[in-house]
């Protein structure tokens, strides 16, 4: 059994930590929060671009864009999202398993892979995998000066036909709680023959709604604004994924010093008990000595 001294070190060594975990909580709570804030608002102008674009893609079926061309050949790219801090619980776990999971299976084409933080990017480096760009000084915190160029030269890329399409792997944000491993396609965008008939339909039912049917001007011309909206509709797809990433890490963080905190606090009850029983049983044995000498005293 530990001795006395040995349990208040102990017991002063987890206080210690219980602390420091308690700020890193509140200190990612408040990450969490204006990155949440960033994120909801990244949503709504992806929602009002989503619009647009039906709008225009409803106006006329003949659209094209260099965004838009598929190639059969060349590489892929895989873009994983990771945090460059740990103390994130199973975050950067989900992902690095999913991205393992996903170069498995396709394992027959050539990908190159993007990391965007350092966890991802030291885990499959140490592995022996090539990482043909690492982005690893964002820590967390969305700065348009660092990611824009990111997502530009990725774009660069896939035009001058060095990609043949770019694939991210990232954590989507449902909840405080709750985020999910994704890979989504970046490019080339792709509309299908349905999601231009939803797009006419949906523009159809909001019209029947209105008294009035609403007729729309394409200035110059609807080719024009699809190609001018497309490249402004890919930057905001990656910025909101980048948010949704953020958001999700700090989540996770802070869920991770939550629960880490809570431990101490079981810890220290633990070795509280610990420490009263073993003063509780040397109060106990010295008085029994005190008692003892007395009574060899009287005799």
């Amino acid at each position: 059994m530990a001795s006395l001294r040995q349990l208040r070190q102990r017991i002063k060594s987890v206080q210690n930590s219980s602390q420091i975990m308690r700020a890193m909580q509140l200190v990612s709570a408040s990450k969490l929060k204006r990155t949440q804030v960033k994120l909801l608002r990244s949503r709504e102008v992806m929602q009002f671009l989503d619009d647009l674009l039906q709008r225009v893609l409803a106006a006329s079926a003949d659209l094209s864009h260099p965004l838009c061309v598929s190639r059969k050949e060349g590489p892929c790219a895989l873009v994983l999202f990771t945090s460059d801090a740990g103390l994130s619980g199973s975050y950067n776990t989900r992902l690095i398993q999913l991205a393992e999971a996903h170069l498995r299976r396709d394992s027959l084409s050539p990908t190159q892979l993007y990391f965007i933080g350092k966890k991802g990017y030291r885990y499959f480096t140490k592995r022996g995998f090539a990482a043909t760009q690492a982005y690893t000084d964002l820590a967390g915190r969305f700065e348009p000066k660092k990611t824009l160029p990111i997502a530009q030269d990725l774009m660069d890329r896939f035009l001058s036909g060095k990609l043949a399409a770019i694939e991210f792997l990232y954590c989507r944000f449902v909840s405080a709680a709750v985020y999910h491993p994704t890979i989504v396609s970046w490019l080339p965008i792709q509309f299908s023959r349905q999601h231009v008939a939803d797009s006419t339909q949906k523009i159809s039912n909001q019209r029947s709604t209105i008294s009035e049917p609403t007729e729309y001007i394409f200035e110059p011309s609807p080719q024009a604004i699809f190609e001018d909206l497309l490249p402004r509709w890919a930057m905001a797809k990656f910025q909101c994924i980048l948010l949704e990433a953020f958001t999700s890490e700090h989540s996770a963080r802070m869920i991770a010093m939550k629960n880490a905190t809570e431990n101490a606090q079981e810890i220290l009850k633990t070795l509280t008990m610990q420490r009263n029983k073993i003063r509780q049983a040397s109060i106990t044995k010295e008085l029994s000595e005190i008692v003892g000498t007395a009574e060899a005293l009287k005799e």
